[in-house]
């Protein structure tokens, strides 16, 4: 297979270190050979050369909580999201059948998606989130098990309410102390990270006594649970989108749900802000796709990098939210997340300068091309003449197969 590489007038690798001006990203099949300076780098004589140099080139954008499952919904909404430029998504609720369809993109059954890391839940008797149901430590071992054996990527768990519904809230508790610590027990010992549901005390404490990989959601976050994370440095996900004022008005036909939503949002972000001071890593979710009233499938991800720079992240810490940290919180930092050499080919020409300012990210005429392990799968006009419409091979007819005048 030929080489790419890509020219970029700037690079951004997702890793934090300063831009690389005059760059050039080198793959070989799937993954990146070689990436830096342009003056420091062989580009190889056989190689196809896709001329971003007018361009900044950065790592696909990782979300590491939606709610996707492995139905043919669920491959329209990938296909929207990676054509935003989002290349992995992590779905907290896709359960074995996402994991049917994560395997079905990963072998090439199932093109031009996003990749899909894949959640499956464990909850409580009547908890906020439905998926496995198991009560007590050990039906909830036994339930961690089975997810494990359907191929889980990671566990779902919830330790308060929700927004949801009408007649829950988000102070309420879902899993105990001791089943919590029976789930990230069990599920650490199978090698699976969790992600917990937690917006409030005690539902926080818990899942931070526990040991829980990431805490997701925390709109009414407070300083020991802060501190708490902190101290044992777990991955704080925060999904401000969900509290933002353009999802409040999505929900038109849930007066409940807007009326928390209001009352947490300067909590959520309060909190986040003190996160910052305290050194957190924040990883990127989103509750994503969203609202058909007030969102488009990929819209979410972009909204929540623009929130984040809007509590004090700085554009380049905000990329990094979106790349390398969401891809170590999966667990999947070896392979995806950032722009080196070793890693899978996941990268987006873009026309912005990502290191002043997020917000052009959402206009996606601003992704000019996305290429995810070594292949562009999306582009604009201006490049569209590297998208190839068929895959490369050839089929070959062959003898004894009948035609209209008998036997070729």
């Amino acid at each position: 297979m030929a080489s790419k590489v890509v020219l970029a007038k700037q690079l951004v690798d997702g890793t934090g270190r300063p831009p690389v001006q005059d760059a050039v990203v080198v793959i070989e099949g799937k993954k990146i050979a070689a990436a830096g300076s342009r003056q420091e780098i062989d580009i190889p004589k056989d190689a196809e050369i896709i001329d971003g140099s007018q361009y900044t080139v950065m790592p696909g954008l990782m979300d590491v909580h939606w709610h996707v499952g492995g139905d043919f919904r669920a491959q329209r909404v990938l296909r929207m999201a990676l054509h935003r430029g989002i290349t992995t998504i992590g779905t907290v609720s896709g359960g074995p059948a996402g994991c049917r369809l994560r395997d079905a993109i990963e072998s090439g059954d199932v093109e031009n998606c996003a990749r899909l890391v894949v959640g499956c839940i464990v909850n409580a008797t009547n908890g906020h989130v439905k998926g496995r149901t198991a009560d007590g430590p050990w039906e909830i071992r036994k339930a961690v098990r089975e997810m494990v054996q359907e191929g889980a990527d990671f566990i779902k768990t919830a330790a308060s309410g929700g927004f949801w519904s009408e007649h829950e809230h988000c102070a309420m508790t879902n899993y105990t102390q001791e089943e919590l610590n029976a789930l990230v027990d069990e599920a650490h010992a199978w090698g699976r990270p969790v992600a917990v549901h937690a917006h409030t005390q005690p539902g926080l404490g818990f899942s931070i006594e526990a040991g829980a990989d990431m805490i997701h959601h925390g709109a009414f976050i407070d300083e020991a649970a802060l501190q708490g994370i902190a101290a044992k440095k777990l991955y704080y996900v925060p999904t401000l989108r969900v509290t933002s004022d353009k999802n409040i008005s999505a929900w038109p036909d849930r007066p409940w749900m807007m009326k928390e939503m209001k009352e947490s949002q300067p909590i959520h972000r309060a909190g986040v802000r003190r996160a910052k001071e305290l050194g957190i890593t924040i990883a990127l979710g989103t509750d994503g796709p969203g609202s058909s009233y007030g969102w488009v499938p990929g819209d979410a991800t972009p909204w929540e990098m623009i929130e984040l720079m809007q509590c004090g992240l700085s554009p380049m810490e905000v990329v990094v939210i979106a790349t390398r940290n969401t891809a170590a919180a999966m667990g999947k930092l070896d392979s995806l997340g950032t722009i080196e050499p070793g890693k899978q080919a996941d990268l987006l020409v873009v026309d912005c300068d990502v290191t002043k300012d997020i917000a052009p990210l959402y206009e996606q005429e601003n992704i000019l091309l996305v290429m995810k392990d070594g292949q562009v799968e999306s582009t604009d006009e201006r490049l569209k003449k590297y998208y190839q419409v068929r895959r490369p091979g050839k089929t070959l007819r062959p003898k004894g197969v009948m035609t209209k005048v008998g036997i070729a």
